[in-house]
């Protein structure tokens, strides 16, 4: 019976190590190839006349997105910068690639807004990969942290989904926004 657990442990040591290799051969590439990529900004003006300024062109509503004008920019970086700067620089772009790469692998699903979707989809996301922690673990101690962040995202997640963007948090400002205006339109036409 000894034996039989060295092997299973041997067996998921072996995997782990396996995952981590080809995470790690996934993200170098893109880490190393960062200083040749440009960021490609778009821009626009609202309704009001507010410039607008994004690097993700699915954060533009649609119906602005025929009058958006796209400048593609370059990072530079000082020859004389230090190592730190440098590894910063690197991190907080690819940070920009990830996020506009995972916003646009977000599914839409239907009867939910676009950042209704991205919020439902990384909550899931983020379960699976507590839940595979908390399963894979032989700590205790991990298996306690992973139960918690699961109870936490499953507290936040409903909130999350409340308050977002086109939610109905924000549906009902806009009703009281409406609701406020005829009110303040009958007490000028009251006086």
């Amino acid at each position: 019976m000894g034996t039989g657990l060295k092997q299973g442990d041997r067996r998921r040591r072996w995997i782990l190590t396996m995952w981590l290799l080809v995470l790690g051969g996934l993200v170098m590439p893109m880490v190393s190839s960062i200083d040749a990529s440009a960021i490609t900004m778009y821009s626009y003006i609202d309704e009001q006349g507010t410039p607008v300024i994004t690097d993700n062109l699915n954060t533009i509503p649609e119906r602005y997105r025929a009058r958006v004008k796209t400048t593609e920019m370059t990072p530079a970086i000082p020859p004389s910068t230090s190592a730190a700067a440098t590894l910063h620089e690197k991190i907080t772009n690819w940070g920009r690639e990830l996020r506009g790469m995972a916003s646009g692998a977000v599914p839409s699903i239907s009867g939910l807004s676009s950042s209704q979707s991205q919020i439902l989809t990384y909550a899931g996301l983020g379960a699976i990969v507590l839940l595979v922690a908390m399963n894979l673990s032989k700590g205790q101690m991990v298996r306690l942290l992973s139960m918690w962040c699961l109870i936490m995202l499953a507290i936040a997640t409903p909130v999350l989904l409340y308050i977002s963007d086109d939610g109905p948090a924000d549906a009902m400002k806009s009703k009281a926004a409406a609701i406020q205006g005829k009110q303040d339109e009958r007490l000028k036409q009251a006086q």
